[in-house]
């Protein structure tokens, strides 16, 4: 299990590079204006996706492991499903433009980004294969590759001047590349999929089966998109992009929390019925959450400026006191992970989507209000709003099923007197 978390990890950290490191770069040779461009279409790309997405990836690795004989079938099915939803996103983006005539001057850009991201999403098809069987090292090799191809690509292009349409082929060229890898190593190691009886029945019949693991994955995958969506709306590309530009880090920062969520989680459902140990590694997952957290708050508080000098340079200079509030919402998303996953383990993953729902109602709410007032630093301020509303739903959640919640008087005191001091130091 170590050994398997450990190529995890590593799966985790090598997809990084495509997406942290890389926009990272890409932030600071575009500027703030074209770099925002460049993410809000990013972004709304990766929401048209979501239908194609459609939470196959646990409901493979379910199948896959009760069947692992029925890998080809299996793999197949869902391939087709896959297909007639590519058609529907096709059909989606069609009607978007039809409706938003505005948004036409960057129909091309967005459908490379968009093309680009739904390769993407049929190469890492193939990677969860692997993984439902336990070839981890297999799938972390060929992330690697695809990865350096997008890295190294996308960067070169951009370090040549290139514009963004340019680089939008690139990210289809890049993507196409690592699919046509995944599927070779897929057919290489594992074998052909398989094609008898399916059709378009058989892809209606998967999309029902799969319909709760859609609306779950949908949910949660919207939620960690729509701030960059209200950015855009309120304070345009160029906001989008100082904006961005410091949640790249905290995208960064936050990899920890499902790594830790993945070493945690079989040992506290393992746990459930013998409440001493449940307690103990309930309240050990809480410290190590809650010291990632603190480390983060005082890291980005501190540090942040010089972070943002240093990297992204002058023209980010509006960053600079978003810091104090990234290290914030980093705190609060910590702590609430560790609620989050004792939910998981308890098997209340209902509560965990109402909570979401809340969260997203309170996020909705309070940002076009919070935004008017405060600009940027008033849409952090909303997202920490969200996340507190995360961490009491899940605190009293856990409370009513008497799951420990790994707080105790040491650590509860810790996690009270770090936010009043955080929210001392921001005048709230």
């Amino acid at each position: 299990m170590l050994k398997n978390t450990g190529f995890m990890a590593a799966s985790t950290l090598v997809r990084l590079l495509s997406s942290l490191v890389l926009f990272i770069a890409l932030a600071r040779l575009f500027g703030p204006e074209d770099f925002g461009r460049l993410f809000y279409n990013f972004t709304l790309a990766s929401v048209f996706l979501l239908p194609l997405e459609y939470g196959f990836g646990p409901q493979m690795l379910r199948e896959i492991g009760r069947a692992p004989s029925d890998l080809p079938h299996i793999m197949g099915r869902i391939f087709v499903a896959k297909l007639l939803l590519s058609v529907v996103v096709v059909v989606l983006v069609l009607l978007y433009f039809a409706l938003l005539p505005a948004r036409r001057g960057d129909a091309l850009f967005f459908s490379l980004l968009l093309a680009a991201s739904m390769l993407g999403s049929f190469a890492d098809f193939f990677l969860v294969a692997f993984r439902g069987v336990g070839k981890f090292h297999e799938e972390t090799k060929v992330a690697l590759f695809s990865s350096l191809v997008h890295f190294v690509l996308i960067c070169a292009l951009a370090m040549a001047g290139a514009s963004l349409m340019l680089i939008g082929v690139g990210f289809v060229a890049s993507r196409l590349v690592g699919l046509l890898w995944s599927w070779y190593s897929y057919r290489r190691i594992l074998g052909a999929m398989a094609w008898r009886g399916l059709g378009l029945g058989s892809a209606l019949a998967t999309l029902r089966d799969s319909f709760a693991y859609a609306v779950d994955l949908g949910f949660t995958s919207f939620f960690q998109q729509v701030d960059t969506l209200i950015v855009n709306h309120y304070l345009g590309p160029a906001g989008v992009g100082i904006y961005q530009a410091g949640m790249r880090f905290l995208q960064g920062a936050m990899q920890f929390a499902p790594v830790l969520g993945n070493v945690f989680l079989p040992a506290l459902a393992n746990k459930l019925d013998q409440p001493d140990e449940l307690k103990r590694l309930s309240a050990k997952l809480n410290l190590q959450m809650l010291g990632m957290g603190v480390a983060g708050w005082i890291g980005f508080g501190v540090l942040g400026g010089t972070l943002s000098s240093l990297v992204y340079g002058n023209r980010y200079a509006d960053l600079v006191p978003l810091w104090p509030y990234i290290g914030l919402l980093m705190l609060l998303r910590y702590v609430a992970a560790s609620q989050g996953v004792l939910l998981t383990a308890s098997g209340a993953q209902k509560v965990r989507v109402w909570a979401q729902m809340t969260a997203l109602a309170l996020l909705a709410g309070s940002a076009p209000l919070l935004i008017g007032r405060y600009g940027l630093a008033g849409m952090l301020m909303s997202l920490s709003l969200a996340a507190a509303a995360l961490l009491v739903i899940y605190g009293a959640a856990l409370w009513r099923r008497r799951v420990p919640s790994g707080f105790n008087t040491v650590t509860l005191g810790m996690t009270c007197g770090v936010l009043g001091v955080a929210l001392f130091l921001l005048r709230i």
